[in-house]
């Protein structure tokens, strides 16, 4: 849902949200809509008629916890009050930047990795009284929403920023040193992943989820950048689990990461071509032949 008042509408890059989000939430949004649960009618009144709730909460350490600053990956419906469905997709924002409606970032901030979270946004944090495609002015939103990951910068680049030669991107090998946790209440959970040197390659199509997860977390860091990662199971091992039994089904992980090299090891088509073109006026051509 960006900010601006032309494009102040939700960020979906798909219509097509999955309707895992669905069961049991539709009644919370009632519920909440009532004043019933969630945050108790003293807190709603101090937050301006804002309302959330997450279910169910999964305790995770305050540290854990998306704060400003941090970049979330999120998916989420949002309704009318007559329970028209006015938009659903999936957004990646910068806490605290203002690229989102107010509401969105309030309902994210505090939240663990991994939760369903309803909110209950009335229109000063929406779209006030300004009108936004399905959206009539002095609207009141429910959001029923995932908080997929949270990115945590720890060390940024020298001069804040690198080229692009030197990012982790598609179709390019990644190199990091990392460290991989089960999160609980606690934050001693599990180790199930500590590799000084692991390298990936992103965007292979047919790569596992966990590798998704990290893929979506860590295109655009540099060499030298360190980042902490918290991901729900839909960007970690889902319901399933990994298959050593390390990380079980439906838990979230902290993963702790530092980019160490970027290289693209596999040549491309224009590469080939240029060798072949080199060997033909080497006159070396029988290099080539079966």
């Amino acid at each position: 849902v960006a900010s601006t008042k032309r494009e102040k509408r939700t960020m979906s890059t798909n219509n097509r949200t999955s309707v895992r989000l669905l069961p049991n939430f539709l009644a919370l949004v009632l519920l909440l809509a009532a004043g019933v649960g969630g945050q108790d009618e003293a807190a709603a009144t101090a937050a301006g008629g804002f309302q959330k709730e997450a279910d169910p909460p999964l305790n995770c350490p305050n540290g854990y916890r998306a704060k400003k600053g941090d970049k979330v990956i999120m998916e989420y419906i949002g309704f009318l009050a007559d329970q028209t469905r006015f938009d659903s997709g999936k957004s990646e924002f910068v806490l605290g930047e203002g690229k989102v409606i107010k509401g969105l970032e309030m309902g994210m901030e505090g939240q663990c990795a991994g939760e369903k979270v309803v909110m209950v946004v009335p229109p000063e944090f929406g779209y006030g009284d300004n009108s936004a495609d399905k959206i009539p002015a002095g609207s009141t939103l429910y959001f029923i929403s995932k908080l997929h990951a949270i990115i945590r910068t720890k060390k940024e680049p020298k001069g804040g920023d690198c080229n692009e030669g030197v990012k982790a991107r598609p179709n390019i090998d990644v190199t990091m040193d990392i460290e991989g946790r089960v999160i609980t209440p606690s934050g001693n959970g599990q180790i199930f992943l500590d590799k000084p040197s692991l390298e990936i390659r992103f965007g292979k199509p047919n790569a596992i989820r966990f590798v998704r997860g990290l893929e979506s977390s860590l295109t655009g860091a540099c060499t030298g950048e360190e980042r902490t990662l918290f991901l729900g199971p839909d960007l970690a091992y889902g319901e399933s689990g990994k298959s050593d039994g390390k990380v079980k089904g439906g838990e979230s992980v902290r993963v702790d990461v530092r980019i160490v090299r970027v290289r693209n090891k596999k040549p491309t088509d224009s590469k080939i071509a240029l060798s072949f073109l080199e060997t033909i006026a080497n006159g070396d051509l029988k290099n080539f032949s079966g």
